[in-house]
């Protein structure tokens, strides 16, 4: 018998007032009014540069490495780890108050100092475990999303797994045991995604990511959501995505646009890719490849993202497309994201119906008790325990004093 039950409350607001976002000044402001992380990719140079710098801590709330913690670039050779790149972005980001993506673990690119030592099952896992092991466990409290898994899935009609060379050497469940691992290392310190492009919409190779995500969840596979790289040519359709995401909030799974460039964008067309994420509330993140055209792998001449320039300067028809997409953000559906955003990693699964439950569990401490912990509990109406999904969660005396991952 433990010592004492583990009753579990959260005090916060979650109801969003009708102007909450309209007098925001910057992109960061407003997307945090949305709860929403806007970001972008960048590097250990580029947060250096003043002019750089100011505008990406004024305007975002999130950061990626774009190369610099790929398999390759912190570990090269097998054995020897360089974190340095990473940590220089993070220390930015951590001094601006700003959140950071993990990019990446598991790869078939970028990936030469793997390729010369995995040449089967047993030096496949143990080269991957000993990756995640160092890698994940030096960032694992620096990080809020992971890419343990990039595009990993085939093109085409016939969906499965691409035949990289983590796959020919352990075998098709190379893909659940990095998640495994990853979850083992970094716990609930972070959200493990699997990251993907061309399938931002809804088509073969979505609908085979859909069944993947199934078959994880059906066979308690560690996953809390997926990237859409977003790596797109004008024109944006809007429905098509939205649709897709809501694919995946109906697993209980967030998605992020993790790499979002735009070619020949158009100011509707920002307008059409911000809409599609925030008429979804398990659309959590929006990431951009690069802060300006100059900074893009597709080159300078793109037309493809919201700045130019090496001293960035703002395209100020295609910010204000994403700003006034924010400012028209559903308060409700905001609302809706904050609760689903708090839910510790570890947690998310199958939804009930999502709705709102005015009497937080916090309202009757006295009845309940209290302890210290991350989880969100809620009463709805009959007076159940529930998650901000709806499900219900019963807090038993025999409960542990910590919640590490909650059952699903």
């Amino acid at each position: 018998m433990f010592p004492r039950p583990l009753f579990i409350f959260l005090s916060l607001p979650l109801f969003a007032g009708t102007a909450w976002s309209q007098t925001a000044a910057t992109l960061r402001s407003a997307a945090d009014a949305a709860g929403l992380n806007i970001g972008i990719a960048t590097n250990s140079f580029n947060v250096t540069n003043a002019s750089y710098a100011a505008v990406a801590k004024a305007q975002f709330n999130l950061v990626v490495c774009e190369n610099e913690m790929k398999f390759e670039s912190t570990e090269k050779p097998i054995g020897k780890f360089n974190y340095k790149p990473g940590d220089d972005v993070y220390n930015f980001a951590s001094a601006n108050n700003m959140k950071m993506r993990g990019h990446n673990f598991v790869w078939g690119g970028q990936s030469i100092s793997a390729m010369a030592v995995v040449t089967n099952r047993m030096n496949g896992l143990s080269t991957l475990r000993n990756h995640i092991d160092s890698v994940g466990g030096h960032f694992k409290t620096k990080i809020l999303e992971w890419d343990v898994l990039n595009e990993i899935t085939n093109d085409g009609v016939n969906g499965g797994l691409k035949g990289i060379f983590w796959m020919k050497a352990i075998g098709d469940d190379y893909a659940d045991s990095a998640l495994v691992m990853s979850r083992r290392v970094i716990g609930t310190n972070g959200y493990l995604y699997s990251n993907d492009y061309g399938a931002d919409g809804v088509n073969p190779k979505s609908t085979a990511i859909v069944a993947m995500a199934k078959k994880w969840q059906t066979n308690h596979v560690p996953i809390d959501g997926i990237g859409f790289q977003c790596h797109l040519t004008s024109p944006v359709n809007k429905a098509d995505i939205s649709t897709n995401i809501k694919r995946f909030g109906d697993l209980g799974l967030r998605v992020s646009l993790t790499e979002i460039d735009i070619k020949d964008a158009t100011p509707a067309d920002w307008t059409a890719l911000m809409g599609a994420c925030l008429e979804n509330f398990n659309c959590v993140s929006f990431v951009t490849w690069g802060l300006s055209d100059a900074n893009s792998w597709i080159g300078s001449s793109c037309g493809c993202l919201l700045y130019n320039g090496g001293t960035p300067t703002v395209k100020t028809n295609m910010y204000q497309a994403v700003m006034d997409a924010l400012k028209a953000a559903d308060p409700t559906i905001a609302a809706k994201r904050k609760a689903f955003t708090i839910i510790p990693a570890g947690s998310l699964g199958p939804t009930a119906a999502l709705s709102y439950f005015t009497r937080p569990a916090a309202h009757r401490v006295g009845a309940l008790g209290s302890a210290n912990s991350p989880v969100p509990v809620f009463l709805n109406g009959s007076g159940t325990l529930v998650d901000p999904l709806g499900r219900v969660k019963t807090i038993a005396p025999s409960a542990f004093p910590a919640v590490d991952i909650l059952p699903r």
